[in-house]
C-alpha cells in the first residue's frame, strides 16, 4: 500500500486565496488512473489556499477560545470541502473510484495530536478496490475545543496503522534542499536517511501548519517506511516514483 500526500502548495496557488491548480491536479489523476490498476493507493491532500488563510484568520491553530471562531470552524470546514471536491471531481474524470473521507469524522486530537481514530470507513473503501481521499481539516481536541489536524499528520498517523510500504509527498518543489530553496546556495538532498534528518533545516512558511518544518517533524516519525519527496507540478514524477524512479529526494 502506498500514501500520496498533495501537498496544498502543489494543488492550489497559496499567493491567491481559494486559487486551485487544476492542471496539476488533473495531471496527478492521469497518473493515479494507472497506478491504482496495480497499487492501493490512499491519497491525502493539503489545504493551501482553501483551508490555511481562513484557519489563520480565525486563529484556529489555537483552539477553540471565543464565539467569534463558530464561523471559522464552518467556513473552513466548508471551504476544505471545496477543494475536495474539486479534486474529486479530476479524479473522477480520469476513472479514479475515489471516495471522500471527512477527517473530522474520524479523528479526535488531545492537543493538537490524533488520539482517537476510526478507520473502518478507509479500511473498508480500500477492500472494495477503491481509493479513499482525506485532507487537511478541522477537527475536535479534547483539551482545545479544536485544532488543524495536518494533512502531514494525517499520514503519519496512517503509515503506521495500516500496512503502508511507501509514502510519497508531491510538493511544488524537487524535494527536500540542505535550506530554504529560495536561498542561491540551497541544494537537492537526494538520498538521505531518517537518522540524518535532523541536519536539515525544514523553514516554514507562515501557514498554520508549518510548512517543510513540520511536515520533516511528521516524515521522522515514519522510520522503516521508505518515503519519497518529489515535485508534483512536474509531469509523470508521481508515476515515476511509484516505479521507483525517483525524480526528487528518497529517504528510507
Amino acid at each position: 500500500m502506498i500514501i500520496v500526500k498533495a501537498g496544498g502548495s502543489a494543488i492550489t496557488d497559496k499567493t491567491q486565496d481559494f486559487t486551485p491548480r487544476l492542471p496539476v491536479m488533473e495531471g496527478v489523476a492521469a497518473q493515479l488512473s494507472r497506478i491504482t490498476a496495480t497499487e492501493q493507493i490512499i491519497l491525502v491532500h493539503g489545504g493551501g489556499s482553501y483551508g490555511h488563510p481562513l484557519a489563520k484568520e480565525f486563529e484556529l491553530n489555537k483552539g477553540f477560545h471565543d464565539k467569534s471562531q463558530l464561523e471559522g470552524i464552518s467556513q473552513t470546514r466548508y471551504s476544505m470541502t471545496e477543494l475536495n471536491q474539486l479534486f474529486l471531481s479530476c479524479l473522477i474524470r480520469n476513472r479514479v473510484p475515489a471516495v471522500a473521507v471527512q477527517p473530522s469524522a474520524c479523528f479526535v486530537c488531545t492537543s493538537k495530536r490524533i488520539s482517537l481514530s476510526f478507520l473502518e470507513p478507509i479500511k473498508n473503501i480500500l477492500e472494495l478496490q477503491c481509493l479513499p481521499v482525506l485532507y487537511g481539516d478541522v477537527v475536535s481536541d479534547s483539551k482545545m475545543g479544536v485544532c488543524i489536524l495536518s494533512g502531514d499528520q494525517i499520514v503519519s498517523y496512517l503509515a503506521h496503522a495500516l500496512s503502508v510500504e511507501k509514502v510519497i509527498f508531491g510538493l511544488e518543489v524537487d524535494g527536500l534542499y540542505t535550506k530554504d530553496p529560495q536561498y542561491e546556495d540551497a541544494e537537492l538532498v537526494k538520498d538521505i536517511t531518517f537518522s540524518d534528518l535532523n541536519s536539515i533545516t525544514g523553514g516554514e512558511t507562515g501557514d498554520v501548519t508549518k510548512g517543510m518544518k513540520g511536515k520533516l517533524s511528521e516524515i521522522s516519525k515514519m522510520e522503516g517506511i521508505e518515503v519519497n519527496l518529489i515535485n508534483l507540478t512536474k509531469e509523470g514524477t508521481l508515476l515515476k516514483a511509484v516505479q521507483g524512479n525517483v525524480e526528487g529526494t528518497w529517504i528510507r
